[in-house]
């Protein structure tokens, strides 16, 4: 199941939890590069996010951090190139509703040339058994333009089901689209895990 590193490892390489393409790292403050930024002011890398809208500074990426690197209830994680060590996108549980035992999921993949090939389904996989496996949640939910069936297969394929639809929720382009509300259960996930197994 989960993947986390032996604490030898972790030190080391700064990897928490690894796949066969990515592993997940803590987001740290050197995270907040000009790059990244150029992720968050890139309308083909926001295209289904609802950053974007305004133009983001490096201003705004440090208060970002300083805010996510204090709070107890939201986790944010880098996104690794196993092969290059190259910070590829990043990754949130939050905000966790620690009473409730739920997580709202988000996921950029903003270097172009890792989408497509796989790299945020095993991204998102790690990250939904380490909210489940680690951090004890009971349901992670996340939201995603009806339009985009790319992503809405992803999650599809990872266990979550469709559990709403928000009409003409999101603004874009001129438009209003609608948004779906998925959801993935603990005991979906266990039940997916142990059918693996047999």
């Amino acid at each position: 199941m989960l993947s986390v590193l032996p604490v030898r490892q972790q030190l080391s390489s700064g990897e928490f939890i690894a796949g066969s393409q990515v592993y997940l790292r803590a987001f740290r403050a050197e995270d907040l590069t000009e790059r990244y930024l150029g992720w968050l002011n890139d309308p083909e890398a926001t295209r289904y996010m609802e950053s974007g809208i305004f133009p983001s500074t490096m201003r705004d990426l440090e208060s970002f951090y300083q805010r996510i690197a204090v709070s107890r209830s939201d986790v944010l994680m880098a996104v690794i190139d196993k092969g290059s060590g190259e910070h590829i996108g990043n990754m949130k549980l939050g905000p966790i509703q620690w009473v409730h035992r739920s997580a709202i999921f988000g996921i950029m993949i903003g270097e172009k040339r890792f989408r497509g090939r796989g790299v945020g389904r095993e991204a998102t996989r790690l990250m939904v058994e380490y909210g489940f496996d680690r951090l004890n949640l009971n349901r992670i939910d996340l939201g995603v333009f009806a339009e985009h069936e790319a992503g809405v297969r992803c999650y599809q394929k990872l266990g979550f089901k469709v559990e709403g639809r928000l009409r003409q929720d999101l603004f874009q382009d001129g438009e209003y689209k609608d948004r779906l509300w998925m959801g993935l259960l603990r005991s979906d996930y266990v039940g997916r895990q142990m059918a693996k197994l047999k």
